[in-house]
Order: C-alpha cells, then structure tokens, then sequence
C-alpha cells in the first residue's frame, strides 16, 4: 500500500472535519490519545505493533482514530496489540495495490485520477468480504 500512499491524494484536506463523527482529519501527538481516550503508554505499544503510526510529521489522521477506538476497546475483552497485529490489513491492500498499480503508472493525468476512484471499490469490497468471513466463522465457532 505504500506505492498507492505515495501516489494518490488523501480523499479529503489536511484539518477538514470528518462529517460523521466531527474529529479532524490530522491530529497531532496528544491528539490520538485524547480522541480515542487512551494514554500516551497504550499509544506507544500500538505503534510499536504497527497498528497505528504517526506520519513523517509526527500527526495522525482520522484512520488512526478509526483504528484507535476499536483497539482500545478491545483491550477492554483482554486482547493486546501483539495479539491484534494479526489484524492487520497489509494482504488486503496489497491486493488492492495489484489492482490500481499499473493505473497509477500511466502518464495520462486522466488515467491516473481513475486509480484514485478504483481504489476505493475493491478496497470496499475486501471489507466486506473480511466482515462476511469473519460472522460465518464465528458463527460455526458458536454452534
């Protein structure tokens, strides 16, 4: 996913509010923490984990807030970041990469505005199945 990171635009600004839940698009260090009401301890271990990551200006965006809530509350059930690393998204997105490469790779600016717009579909599409799988095994487990 790096390749597509470096290459596309975010979908939104830096500092615009995200509309459903009103938390700015970047925060800064004490930012994340306080967003998604965890220390700055619990911050340090997930970033060691690579479930989140500052950017190269030290800031988070609101994926890392998206991320930090459902980790935090987690913790709560007794799951730690080192066992959520497994979670992790990188086979997914490099999926997702195989799919808008070689859009990206086109000289024509038309071209490459179009990978902006395909990467969100299969992107869409592999949550979905992710969440799919995830209730039918789950499901078999219970019963």
């Amino acid at each position: 996913m790096t390749t597509i990171c470096r290459r596309l635009p975010p979908p939104s600004g830096p500092c615009e509010p995200e509309p459903e839940s009103g938390v700015p698009v970047r925060l800064g260090r004490a930012g994340l923490p306080a967003a998604a009401e965890v220390s700055e301890a619990e911050l340090a271990e997930w970033e060691a984990y690579r479930l989140v990551a500052p950017d190269p200006e030290g800031g988070y965006d609101t994926e890392a807030v998206h991320i930090a809530r459902p980790v935090s509350d987690l913790g709560r059930y007794g799951l730690e970041p080192r066992q959520l690393r497994a979670v992790k998204a990188d086979r997914e997105a490099d999926l997702v990469e195989q799919v808008v490469d070689p859009l990206c790779r086109h000289r024509n600016p038309q071209t490459r505005a179009h990978a902006e717009a395909t990467v969100r579909e299969p992107a869409a599409l592999l949550v979905s199945l992710h969440g799919d799988l995830l209730r039918t095994a789950v499901t078999e487990r219970l019963h």
